[in-house]
C-alpha cells in the first residue's frame, strides 16, 4: 500500500508541475519518486520508471 499511495502522490506532484511549472511542485515530484525508488518492497520496473522520471524532472 506505501507504494500505491507514492506512486500516487508522485505522479499527482508531477501532474502540478506539468501544468503550472510550479517549482514546489517539481521539489516534492522528486522527493516521492526518490522515495519510491528507496522501498525495499520496489521492483526494477518502479525503480527503472523513478529514475527516468527523475531524470525529466532534473532538466
Amino acid at each position: 500500500m506505501e507504494t500505491q499511495n507514492l506512486l500516487i502522490a508522485a505522479l499527482t506532484h508531477l501532474i502540478q508541475f506539468q501544468s503550472s511549472h510550479c517549482v514546489i511542485a517539481r521539489e516534492r515530484a522528486l522527493m516521492m519518486f526518490e522515495a519510491l525508488s528507496d522501498l525495499k518492497e520496489s521492483n526494477t520496473e518502479i525503480e527503472d520508471l523513478c529514475l527516468q522520471a527523475n531524470a525529466l524532472l532534473a532538466t
